[in-house]
């Protein structure tokens, strides 16, 4: 009998471990943030920004970024086709409470820097989410050329280490402000 329970007490905790790192392993959240104003610039811009959440496909992130996922050792094997959780109220407090009056710039090829792009990542509140989480960082509106330029990045939401980030930019376009400044954020999200 004692044999039982001494293979109960070690054979348990083993199976255990191993379904932890097998295949049983639940597949981590993936978590979509929305677009975050806090550092952009603008470039020839005179008009006030005005913020939008709907009309824009971000579930195609994945498709686009397959190839950062498939490399990056943290999301290894780990087969996102979806956002669990789409949270934007961050965001859109950050965007409520930002100082426009800062964010003119006479730097054409303005680029956020390494550190303030890590330290804006540390700071925003995911509040009890898990798993990872992406968000499009808006770097710099040129409106004399007519281009937005965006950084997407993918990061782990419980330790906020950035998994990684590729700067986008595409063309401006269309009717009224938010459309004018939101249609690359549209032309990202196509394939």
């Amino acid at each position: 009998m004692k044999k039982y329970l001494f293979l109960l007490f070690v054979l348990i905790p083993g199976l255990a471990l191993a379904l932890e790192k097998g295949e049983g392993q639940p597949v981590p959240k993936m978590n979509f943030y929305g677009v975050d104003f806090t550092l952009v610039k603008t470039f020839g811009v005179k008009e006030e920004l005005v913020t939008e959440t709907k009309k824009y496909p971000y579930g195609n992130f994945f498709a686009k970024y397959v190839r950062e996922i498939d490399q990056s050792a943290e999301l290894k094997k780990i087969q996102f086709s979806a956002f669990d959780n789409v949270n934007i109220d961050e965001a859109i407090y950050r965007a409520r409470i930002m100082n426009e009056a800062g964010m003119p710039t006479y730097n054409k090829a303005f680029k956020i820097d390494d550190d303030a792009l890590v330290a804006l990542i540390k700071s925003f509140n995911t509040g009890k989410d898990t798993g990872y989480g992406v968000i499009y960082v808006a770097e710099l509106l040129n409106k004399e050329d007519g281009i937005g330029n965006f950084i997407a990045v993918c990061f782990n939401v419980r330790t906020k280490r950035i998994v990684f980030a590729d700067r986008v930019s595409a063309k401006a376009g269309g009717f009224g402000l938010r459309n004018y400044w939101a249609s690359p954020l549209e032309k990202f999200f196509k394939l």
